[in-house]
């Protein structure tokens, strides 16, 4: 008999197995953990947005950074006069229905940086305008972009551009807001491609509620309540 040491056995670790290792020790990083909650905030929580155009003019101005609330839409439906953003019209409505679909992740990768106008396709694309008419709301919209809910004019402090001359008429638009909908339109009337031309929104497609703006700095924080009544 043998009466030295017992041997011992000794696993060999396998190729997959020091693989597996090192990719679960990646996954587990400070980095990789960070930017895992940053993009679940992103998506559930808050994002940041800026304003490309005009068409909310005067109250957001042109490359003013806000914060989008994507959680308060989960437990109410949006209020008339808050500020949305909202999916792009060409998923969802009449006049994206001649407009071929983007590949398969190629709205995710528009919102990288350095990718935006690489990758750039109208169903990609969010929208940002205002609340003015809810569900079972009887609206018209005049051709000087003066609102009516019910046969009541609306109140809207918010506007300061209107088509009030012959040249510059706004669309006008008469109907019933059908349930799950929602209409909204520009600040800018003259200058918004809003509900008017593309109808109304459904709120499934509704990302979020503008909520603050921190950039500029002598702008910022949260944005003011409409003051809008029927």
């Amino acid at each position: 008999m043998n009466a030295g040491k017992p041997s011992e056995l000794r696993t060999v670790p396998s190729r997959w197995s020091r693989i597996g290792t090192g990719l679960l020790g990646v996954l587990v990083s400070p980095s990789v953990l960070v930017l895992a909650g940053f993009i679940a905030l992103r998506a559930l929580v808050v994002e940041a947005r800026f304003i490309p155009s005009g068409s909310m003019l005067p109250t957001l101005q042109l490359q003013d950074r806000l914060l989008v609330d994507k959680l308060s839409y989960r437990f109410r439906p949006p209020e008339r006069g808050e500020i949305v953003v909202f999916h792009s019209p060409y998923r969802f409505a009449p006049i994206g229905h001649n407009v071929s679909d983007p590949f398969w992740g190629q709205c995710t990768l528009v919102a990288l940086p350095g990718l935006a106008q690489l990758l750039r396709h109208p169903k990609c694309d969010a929208y940002i305008k205002r609340v003015v008419a809810l569900p079972g709301e009887q609206v018209v919209v005049d051709p000087n972009g003066e609102v009516w809910i019910n046969q009541e004019l609306l109140r809207e402090p918010y506007v300061d551009h209107r088509c009030d001359n012959v040249e510059r008429l706004c669309r006008p638009l008469s109907g019933q807001v059908p349930p799950g909908h929602v209409l909204v339109l520009g600040d800018n009337r003259p200058n918004s491609q809003d509900g008017r031309f593309w109808g109304f929104l459904p709120t499934e497609q509704v990302i979020g509620r503008a909520w603050l703006r921190f950039w500029p700095p002598e702008t910022s924080g949260p944005l003011p309540p409409a003051g809008g009544a029927g």
